[in-house]
């Protein structure tokens, strides 16, 4: 049975994530059961700020859609087309969003609440809710992103709308979702059964990235005028 180019993409996507987790959980149990410090646990360590997974997810999962988005709304600009400003702006947000990966901006915003007390403040409010306040503050960004690419996204076609809620579902639910239920629970504590957890949480939060880099390179092979490459003759090129 043939399989076709979508569906080569997906399976690679959520396969890439399958194998690293994988590893992941493989070395955490080498690490726990045999070795005290086995160095290689870090390199397939979902958790860690530094690992094979947090490179594959800053660059292909985070990169790789800002600059599709990018590309997307240069070829539609080049075409006249309108409001072609809200995939310049979905690129941005991908961009930066691997920067933060990257360089954990997120996990300074929670330093800066502590500092200056906010934490203490809304550890008065719900101290478990709040364990991590770096969400309370990207919070409203996302709910004035979601005002704003609003039409963005209703303009686009049915398939690529699914997608793109599915995959905003999965990353919301697992980089925010678990993070407050192992807030509430002793999931995210102990010696395996933590490192279990929070490696389950990156799996769900990337499924969601991976669908959505599968949403873009679906929309782009969707749309002849995005895969047609137009060449200029040497008379265009002058002008």
């Amino acid at each position: 049975m043939k399989i076709s180019r979508r569906g080569l993409l997906l399976i690679g996507l959520v396969g890439a994530l399958l194998l690293l987790l994988a590893l992941h959980l493989l070395f955490r149990t080498i690490e726990y059961d045999d070795w005290d410090h086995f160095e290689l646990a870090g390199l397939f360590d979902m958790d860690s700020e530094i690992s094979l997974a947090t490179w594959y997810s800053t660059t292909i999962l985070l990169f790789v859609p800002a600059v599709l988005l990018f590309y997307v709304g240069w070829q539609k600009r080049r075409a006249g087309e309108k409001f072609t400003w809200s995939w310049f702006l979905a690129s941005a947000v991908f961009l930066f969003l691997s920067i933060d990966d990257a360089a954990m901006i997120h996990e300074k915003f929670s330093t800066i609440n502590r500092l200056i007390g906010v934490q203490d403040w809304l550890n008065t409010v719900n101290s478990s809710l709040f364990a991590w306040s770096w969400w309370v503050i990207y919070l409203p960004v996302v709910l004035a992103l979601a005002i704003v690419l609003g039409k963005w996204y209703l303009r686009l076609p049915r398939r690529t709308k699914i997608l793109v809620a599915s995959a905003v579902f999965l990353a919301i639910a697992g980089q925010v979702g678990m993070e407050i239920i192992s807030s509430y629970t002793t999931l995210d504590s102990g010696e395996y059964i933590g490192p279990v957890w929070r490696g389950l949480q990156k799996f769900v939060g990337r499924l969601g990235l991976s669908l959505f880099l599968f949403a873009v390179v679906d929309y782009i092979w969707s749309d002849p005028g995005l895969t047609r490459v137009k060449c200029q003759s040497p008379q265009e090129i002058q002008r």
